[in-house]
């Protein structure tokens, strides 16, 4: 059996970010549509939360926190990677953004949750818990954009 980090388990969300930020340049760059160039301007904001939240942790607790063991491997494939990634730019429009952030949200904090099982210290469950919260605030403004019907 596999030991991970948490450190590893955080990079994969680091890394699809990371994917996820050049897509929505591509988008903000290609797409016809206003209402997707609007919802780009939130979902890269939503990007420097989540380094915000990092930034209320000590930098010497978080180094610590990604180097606890995790004995099993938790899973991070977000169906967004497959739906969104995929199509071109360009034929984006705030509907289908709108939707495929909500979902890749709720997976995100699936994640997290999964994370909270394994055995932490006391700072790497704050730490965890906060990018939850975050993540289920940023879900609840996406459903209000959602129940607007704006896009």
């Amino acid at each position: 059996m596999a030991i991970f980090t948490l450190g590893k388990l955080l990079d994969r969300v680091e890394a699809f970010e990371n994917r996820l930020t050049i897509f929505y340049a591509a988008v903000r760059d290609q797409s016809k549509d206003n209402g997707a160039k609007l919802l780009i301007y939130y979902l890269v904001r939503h990007r420097k939360h989540q380094q915000q939240v990092l930034e209320n942790f000590n930098k010497a607790d978080i180094t610590h926190a990604r180097r606890i063991k995790i004995q099993d491997d938790i899973p991070f494939t977000p169906d967004a990677e497959r739906q969104l990634l995929q199509v071109n730019p360009s034929s984006i429009n705030g509907k289908t953004l709108l939707a495929t952030a909500m979902v890749y949200d709720a997976q995100l904090a699936q994640f997290y949750g999964r994370i909270l099982k394994a055995p932490l210290n006391p700072m790497a469950t704050s730490l965890i818990k906060s990018l939850i919260r975050l993540e289920q605030r940023h879900k609840l403004m996406l459903k209000k954009l959602l129940d607007m019907k704006y896009f």
